[in-house]
C-alpha cells in the first residue's frame, strides 16, 4: 500500500500552492451542469458527518464556496475538512463557520479532521511525549473541540483524529499513541462530541486500535478512517473484525489525485463513507436507529 510517510494535509502542500493561481480561472465553467450528476441534496443542520452512506473526499485546503458549488456535479457529498492541529500541512483561507454554513446549506456533509501530535516512533518533528501523551491528548482534543465549536461544527458531531503510518511493533510507541488516542477520544466526549481516528491499515496505528478495542480503561474512538489505496469503495477490512465499529467506518480509497467536476479541478484523496446516526450518552455511544 503506498502510503506516505507525509501526514495527509502536509503531502499536498507544496503541490497545491503551484495550482492555487489556476483554480480561479476554472470558476467560470462551474454553472455547466455536468450530464447525470446527482441533484442537490438538501440543506443539513445536524452533526457531521452523521447518517451518511456514500462518496466524500477531503482536500489539503477547504475549496472555495464557488468550486464547492461547482462540485455539486460531482458523485461525492462529504467533505473532509482540517481543523486543526499542530501537524496540519495546509493553511486555510475558506475555512470560517460562515463556510461551513454554506456547505451545510448546499447539503454537503462534513468530516473534521485533526492533524494532532504523531507516534513517538517516526521523524516527524511534532510527536507525542511518551510522558505526557495522555494530557497531550487531552489538550489535543480541547483545541479540536473549541476550533469545531468556532467553526459552527455543532456537538455530536465526530472530530477525527489523524494519526499518520508509523510501524507495528514497538511496544512503547504503540502505549504513547494508545495513551494519546484513548485521552483524546474522551476529552472530547465531555465537550459533547464524539471521537474518529484515521490511520492507514497497514501500520501499526490500525492494529494496535483493533487490539485494544473494548480493553477496560481504553477509550476507543467512535468511528474509524482507514487508508488503503487499494480504489475498492468499501469500508470492509480484513484487519477489523466484523463486530467492531459497524456502521462506524470510513475508508480513504485513493489518495492524491486530480478530479475535475462543473469544470473545477480539486486535488483530493477519495473516500467512501457507511455511518449510522450515533449519540454520547452518559459514557456510551449508541446508533440512534
Amino acid at each position: 500500500m503506498a502510503i506516505s510517510s507525509t501526514p495527509s494535509g502536509l503531502r499536498r502542500a507544496a503541490r497545491r500552492l503551484l495550482t492555487a493561481a489556476v483554480a480561479g480561472m476554472l470558476l467560470a465553467a462551474a454553472a455547466v451542469p455536468a450530464t447525470g450528476a446527482p441533484a442537490q441534496a438538501a440543506g443539513y443542520t445536524g452533526p457531521h458527518p452523521g447518517d451518511f452512506t456514500g462518496l466524500g473526499f477531503d482536500a489539503c485546503t477547504a475549496p472555495s464556496d464557488a468550486e464547492m458549488t461547482a462540485w455539486l456535479q460531482s458523485p461525492y457529498r462529504a467533505v473532509g475538512v482540517y481543523i486543526g492541529g499542530v501537524n496540519r500541512g495546509c493553511a486555510q483561507p475558506n475555512l470560517t463557520r460562515e463556510w461551513v454554513a454554506s456547505q451545510q446549506a448546499k447539503g454537503w456533509r462534513l468530516f473534521p479532521l485533526y492533524v494532532g501530535l504523531q507516534a513517538p516512533c517516526t521523524t516527524y518533528l511534532r510527536r507525542i511525549d511518551p510522558a505526557q501523551a495522555a494530557a497531550q491528548g487531552r489538550a489535543a482534543a480541547d483545541d479540536a473541540a473549541t476550533n469545531a465549536g468556532n467553526l459552527g461544527i455543532v456537538p455530536q458531531s465526530t472530530l477525527i483524529l489523524d494519526i499518520e503510518y508509523y510501524p507495528a511493533g514497538d511496544s512503547a510507541c504503540s502505549a504513547a499513541v494508545l495513551s494519546f488516542s484513548s485521552a483524546y477520544s474522551a476529552r472530547l466526549h465531555e465537550h459533547g462530541y464524539l471521537s474518529g481516528l484515521y490511520t492507514s491499515s497497514g501500520g501499526g496505528g490500525l492494529a494496535d486500535h483493533v487490539a485494544a478495542y473494548g480493553r477496560p480503561g481504553h477509550v476507543s474512538p467512535d468511528l474509524v478512517d482507514v487508508a488503503n489505496w487499494d480504489g475498492v469503495k468499501t469500508v470492509s477490512d480484513p484487519a477489523i473484525p466484523a463486530t467492531y465499529w459497524v456502521k462506524r467506518r470510513m475508508k480513504q480509497y485513493q489518495g492524491d489525485h486530480d478530479e475535475t467536476w462543473g469544470g473545477v479541478t480539486i486535488n483530493i484523496d477519495s473516500n467512501y463513507l457507511d455511518l449510522a446516526p450515533t449519540r454520547y450518552r452518559s459514557g456510551v455511544v449508541t446508533r440512534t436507529r
